[in-house]
């Protein structure tokens, strides 16, 4: 068990940060160092949250050994880590969610269904959660890829294809299969967490992202439904759409936003300072900075100040 010795006074940072989407561990990349390994990852991790004023951590694993380790990672950093299970939602049992929140994960991560999110098939999945106190982040809108056509396009054709094959082979459809519907970002559409909070109305609901993408639809459902709000993550593109369109305060309540960094630890301190600065040209308050930047996630996860 660790604990953070916090420097009196930093620069560059807001007062308290709740970061509410880390994954965990990062992939290697190619990289031979010997830091990567999970321990080093998240002492790194450690450091950086004590350079950066991140009080609070929603670390997120993979199924199997990767949500072990962000177990093991909450007992290495229990003040700082709030772990999060992710699922393979349409392989998961209720008793299963029973398990994680008596192993103490206080959220699920859920991404990639194959039916969409409010198909009551699901629901016994959701029950347990809210019975429980688990607070779900479901991903909303277009899911990354290997490579960014827009900002960053591939030397070439056969390039693309070569990076991109091992993630497409991850979730081709097998001729053989029976099931009635597929991946895809239609079936996580922000939309589709209106129809769960309503039938769960004590499930607190994050959206990744503010629905990259669908932004119209994942700001209604923020605007009107208690238990669901939203992350800002997502890069340049997510940061650039929503300034641009001035969606802050015009669109989506401050009080329904939260931070996350959801990038490798090389680009943290970037997302952070980014948006401290995306704030400030948009004249919010302090009060409504700290407000996403603490306040709404301390809220949802009964932190008090």
């Amino acid at each position: 068990m660790h604990e953070i010795e916090r420097p009196t006074y930093i620069k560059d940072a807001p007062p308290r940060v709740f970061d509410t989407h880390v994954h965990y561990p990062w992939r290697e990349r190619g990289s031979t160092l010997p830091i990567y390994t999970a321990d080093s990852m998240l002492d790194m991790l450690a450091y950086n949250c004590q350079r950066l004023n991140i009080f609070r951590v929603c670390l997120l694993g993979r199924p199997g050994e990767g949500n072990d380790l962000v177990e093991k990672g909450h007992k290495r950093y229990p003040n700082l880590v709030v772990p999060f299970a992710m699922i393979d939602v349409d392989q998961t049992e209720p008793a299963q969610i029973t398990e994680l929140a008596d192993r103490g994960f206080r959220g699920l991560k859920i991404i990639n269904p194959r039916r969409n999110y409010d198909n009551t098939g699901y629901f016994p999945l959701y029950a347990e959660a809210e019975k429980r106190g688990m607070v779900i982040l479901f991903h909303t809108g277009i899911v990354g890829g290997m490579i960014d056509y827009l900002q960053f396009p591939p030397a070439s054709f056969e390039q693309a294809a070569e990076l991109s094959r091992d993630m497409e082979s991850g979730r081709r459809y097998p001729p053989e299969s029976e099931a009635d519907s597929w991946y895809g970002a239609a079936r996580m559409q922000p939309i589709y967490l209106d129809g769960i909070s309503v039938a769960f109305p004590e499930l607190k609901i994050i959206g990744a992202h503010l629905g990259y993408g669908l932004y119209d639809s994942a700001a209604a459902v923020a605007r009107w439904r208690r238990n669901v709000y939203f992350d800002i993550s997502g890069g340049t593109v997510v940061r650039r759409h929503l300034l641009e369109r001035r969606m802050l305060r015009s669109e989506v309540s401050t009080r329904k936003l939260v931070w996350g960094s959801d990038c490798d630890m090389a680009h943290m301190s970037r997302e952070l300072t980014t948006w401290m600065q995306a704030f400030d040209e948009l004249g919010l308050s302090s009060e409504e900075q700290d407000q996403i930047f603490w306040g709404t996630a301390a809220h949802i996860f009964g932190i008090e100040d």
